[in-house]
């Protein structure tokens, strides 16, 4: 049985990162051998636009913040902007502490530029699972707890009311509440539904109650609900 020793992370925050995920952190970070420093910062030049990296020399974690508010991949898959950002910034979390895993297994990994494909495979699925794990009883924080990036899709969303006004409403309307993706837009983006009778099954389980959750008359799935419906590699990183 190996046994985990925790110890101290430091946390550098450059921005303003949000409490939870700062905690889970210092949580998952502890736990490692091969992580001495967690960085939260924005639109870091360096990452080229990738959400994060690991950097083994130093022992560093590093999020980009700007680049979890700027990504929108999971949206493409009916979740919401603010679940989609919050996604972004727990999943590039967990996918970078997963490389750093990697290494404290495998220390030659160190001697590689850029890790064999393997292994991102291997960190993209710790990454779905771990935060797959952390929806079960997670609630995505409200836009005054998301700091720095709470601030950032304010400034969003207040650009986008122009144009699509009913987007920004219903944003601004499940907000705080368990809804985290559209349920039709969801189903539609997966073959996990191949026909609309199994999408009609889906809404109809939402107004008998078993899952998901009805905001204002439209349906929704919670976060765990969204991300197992929709769970597919996207995420580019180091």
């Amino acid at each position: 049985m190996k046994v985990i020793q925790e110890k101290n992370v430091h946390i550098i925050d450059n921005k303003g990162a949000p409490p939870e995920l700062v905690r889970l952190a210092q949580e998952a970070g502890s736990k490692c051998s091969t992580i001495d420093v967690v960085v939260f910062d924005a639109f870091i030049d360096k990452l080229k636009g990738n959400l994060g990296c690991f950097d083994p020399v130093i022992k560093t974690v590093i999020i980009d913040m700007g680049a979890c508010v700027t990504n929108t991949a999971w949206m493409k898959k009916g979740i919401l902007y603010i679940p989609n950002v919050w996604f972004n910034l727990v999943f590039s979390l967990f996918h970078e502490v997963a490389h750093a895993f990697q290494l404290e297994e495998e220390p030659t990994l160190i001697e590689f530029n850029e890790l064999p494909e393997e292994f991102e495979e291997e960190a993209n699925k710790i990454a779905e699972d771990s935060l797959i794990e952390w929806a079960k009883e997670g609630t995505i924080p409200r836009l005054s707890e998301l700091n720095w990036a709470g601030d950032r899709i304010k400034s969003t969303l207040n650009k986008l009311y122009a144009q699509s006004p009913q987007t920004v409403l219903e944003e601004l309307t499940v907000e705080g509440t368990k809804a985290a993706a559209n349920a039709l837009h969801a189903s539609l983006s997966t073959d996990r539904y191949a026909d609309e009778q199994e999408r009609g099954q889906l809404l109809k389980s939402i107004d008998d109650g078993d899952i998901g959750t009805i905001v204002e008359g439209k349906k929704y799935l919670t976060a765990y609900e969204a991300i197992n419906t929709t769970q597919e590699g996207h995420y580019e990183g180091h």
